[in-house]
């Protein structure tokens, strides 16, 4: 079973959220980005891979889509995702759903359940040295 004190947990989530601030400008810069990836035939629907809180993800280019799901092996982070982007994701009419497990041993099977959507790695590289441990 994985340890959940690895990676994430309280004291992580505490830090991340005390440094949104300093983090501001480069989830300016990611959103700008981001949004100039967007096309007409960008998918309706995101997987979101090390998703954390979504503690650098922007809001606009989250509500472009009409179904998100959240994965982490972190199991504070669905719920500080909710807490962060919620409110503004239903608004806009997103359906979140967000999993506790290890998505890069499930990518074959999340692909093949969701053929058509946007695949992102969000807060994946911290997380790579424990990928053996949640399997």
């Amino acid at each position: 079973m994985f340890n959940p004190n690895l990676t994430g947990g309280p004291a992580w989530h505490w830090q991340a959220w005390r440094s949104e601030k300093a983090w501001a400008p480069t989830v300016d810069a990611l959103e700008t980005w981001l949004l100039a990836q967007t096309t007409p035939d960008t998918p309706s629907t995101l997987l979101l891979v090390g998703a954390s809180a979504g503690w650098m993800m922007p809001h606009q280019w989250l509500q472009q889509f009409k179904e998100i799901h959240t994965f982490d092996i972190d199991p504070l982070a669905g719920y500080l995702f909710k807490w962060r982007h919620g409110k503004k994701l239903q608004a806009h009419g997103v359906r979140l759903a967000c999993h506790t497990e290890n998505a890069l041993a499930n990518l074959p099977a999340l692909v093949k359940n969701h053929p058509h959507a946007c695949v992102f790695f969000d807060n994946v590289l911290g997380q790579l040295r424990f990928q053996n441990l949640a399997t």
